[in-house]
């Protein structure tokens, strides 16, 4: 379990670290990649817990942060093709959290019943990426990017707080 949350921390520290450096197209096509990720981590734990828990709360929360994080993916994605018209996003060389959090890993959080480790990793993911989006609306140049991030702080801190209940 440490060990997760040592790659968790990691790749948080890696992420703050990097991201002043990056160009506004950088750090758009990072929350793009990021978006996607998390959807399918958050779509992978509703497949899981379906057939593991026992709740039925439980795989519908984690339905439903999947679909949030698809509906991010596309307004990033409207933006993005707004302000780079016919380019596609960028690779951008930061680790995400679904490097952390493979499939061996989730169900063994599921099956051990340690949701309050699994839960405690994805808050700190949703509190990473508040503080993402909350430096992209302080430091880009373009104000549709800072209204978006600024919006998407909020979604991510309404997240955080979901998921601490």
């Amino acid at each position: 379990m440490s060990e997760v949350f040592s790659s968790v921390n990691h790749i948080i520290r890696k992420c703050l670290k990097t991201l002043p450096h990056l160009n506004p197209e950088e750090l758009l096509s990072y929350k793009i990649k990021a978006e996607v990720e998390e959807a399918e981590v958050y779509y992978r734990l509703y497949e899981l817990s379906k057939e593991m828990i026992w709740s039925e709360e439980l795989p519908k929360i984690f339905y439903q942060l999947s679909q949030e994080n698809l509906e991010h993916v596309e307004k990033f994605l409207e933006l993005y093709k707004k302000i780079f018209p016919g380019k596609e996003p960028v690779s951008v060389d930061l680790p995400s959290l679904k490097a952390v959090l493979a499939e061996e890993t989730l169900k063994n959080f599921l099956e051990g019943a340690r949701l309050e480790y699994l839960f405690e990793i994805l808050m700190e993911n949703e509190k990473m990426a508040k503080e993402v989006c909350e430096y992209v609306s302080t430091t880009t140049e373009n104000p549709e990017v800072g209204e978006l991030a600024q919006w998407l702080a909020k979604r991510e801190e309404e997240r955080y707080n979901r998921l601490k209940r």
